[in-house]
């Protein structure tokens, strides 16, 4: 656009606006750096500075923004100007970063604009989608294929592993059972609503009774929202991916679910805290291990002496600490397999999860079984000593392996 007339109308255009009316100081900008233009004059920031601001002769565009700052805005009201009422004009005002000088520009309506692209966009929409779609199917079915390949070549642990071997070759469904800690509601008269508690004494609905003889006019509830550890939730993933590379698909259920009536229909594997074993602490009766909560204790008791090992840990800290983890592969009620992976604290079961899961460690233990007992055991009971910080763990060590004779 070369004549003057036609670009002082696009400039009074886009100074009547509602984007500039209201907006003294840019109009006049835009009204110097147009007129500028127009003369020929070569605009630099002190000049703008000077000239249209008024600063003194000592401005220093290091120490003072206002010219870049007032252009910058300058540019964006001119941007929302051209997305709302000024989206139809042919002539667009641009100042281009790093200048200050005002051009004129014609807006192309060519095949590149986005307004012809919405328009062919709403001609051909159907034709679009489909071609979209069919695209979108044709990936996703090379890409499942190729997954499969590599899942069919994909194992973690070997199919022999002593370990796992019975859930590897599983024919009965596999259950995995997180534990999860104990709630239950309280009513409050004083806030009239209802509270979840987690109580750390109280980890079954017997010790649920006791509390509420301890306060007959309160209303307490055990309750259905779960409650899962750091114990259950990082012992997950080790386990659950050994089970898919042997393309296995567990069910998972909570462990405050689990009743004595389904135990003889899946083959287990519990992980989680002593505390949340709930029913299935009644299978350690075919070990030689008990625990008590309060102290953090494990006794062992082998049915051949008359002497107890006791092994005791402290209560879990942020600092340095160590846990106690019982690892017990149980013959179930049913020819079926119970698993179970249970610690103290936070530390221990996702760390002996991984010990068990990872080819080097279990290899180490089926050696360590071997050299004892002559042959690696269908079934064993086993006590780790785990120490770490907070849930770090940086050493692992074997207080007890023993087997376990079957049914």
């Amino acid at each position: 656009m070369t004549n003057d007339a036609a670009r002082q109308k696009v400039i009074d255009k886009i100074i009547e606006s509602e984007e500039f009316c209201n907006s003294p100081t840019y109009v006049q900008y835009l009204k110097y750096l147009f007129e500028s233009a127009v003369t020929g004059k070569a605009l630099k920031e002190t000049t703008i500075a000077v000239e249209f601001f008024k600063k003194g002769p000592d401005f220093n565009p290091a120490e003072d923004t206002i010219v870049r700052s007032h252009t910058y805005q300058l540019r964006k009201k001119l941007e929302r100007y051209y997305f709302t009422e000024g989206k139809n004009d042919k002539c667009q005002v641009v100042i281009p970063k790093g200048h200050y000088e005002v051009r004129f520009t014609q807006r192309s309506e060519g095949i590149t604009s986005p307004k012809y692209i919405a328009n062919y966009i709403r001609r051909h929409y159907a034709a679009i989608i489909i071609l979209v779609l069919v695209v979108t199917v044709a990936a996703l079915i090379t890409h499942t294929q190729s997954m499969r390949a590599q899942l069919d070549r994909y194992s973690i642990v070997e199919p022999d592993n002593f370990i796992w071997n019975d859930y590897i070759h599983s024919t009965l469904p596999i259950l995995v059972v997180p534990g999860d800690h104990f709630m239950f509601d309280v009513a409050s008269t004083e806030y009239e609503r209802e509270f979840s508690v987690r109580d750390t004494s109280i980890n079954s609905l017997e010790d649920l009774d006791n509390l509420r003889s301890q306060y007959p006019d309160r209303t307490i509830t055990p309750t259905n929202e779960p409650y899962f550890p750091y114990h259950s939730i990082w012992s997950l993933p080790p386990v659950l991916s050994m089970l898919f590379s042997a393309h296995q698909h567990p069910i998972l259920r909570k462990s405050s679910d689990i009743i004595p009536q389904i135990l003889d229909e899946y083959n287990i594997i519990f992980v989680g805290s002593i505390k949340t074993l709930y029913t299935l602490k009644y299978t350690l009766a075919s070990s030689h291990f008990d625990f008590e909560i309060t102290p953090h204790r494990v006794i062992y008791a082998p049915t051949d002496s008359l002497e107890r090992q006791v092994f005791e840990t402290d209560l879990h800290s942020p600092g340095p600490n160590e846990d106690l983890v019982l690892a017990l592969k149980l013959p179930g009620p049913a020819n079926n397999t119970i698993l179970i992976i249970a610690s103290y604290s936070s530390l221990g079961a996702p760390e002996i999860a991984n010990y068990l899961t990872r080819p080097e460690t279990s290899s180490q233990l089926a050696r360590m079984f071997q050299e004892r007992f002559g042959s690696t055991p269908d079934y064993f009971e086993i006590l780790f000593r785990v120490v770490g910080i907070d849930k770090t763990a940086y050493d692992t060590e074997i207080l007890i392996f023993n087997e376990i004779s079957g049914n």
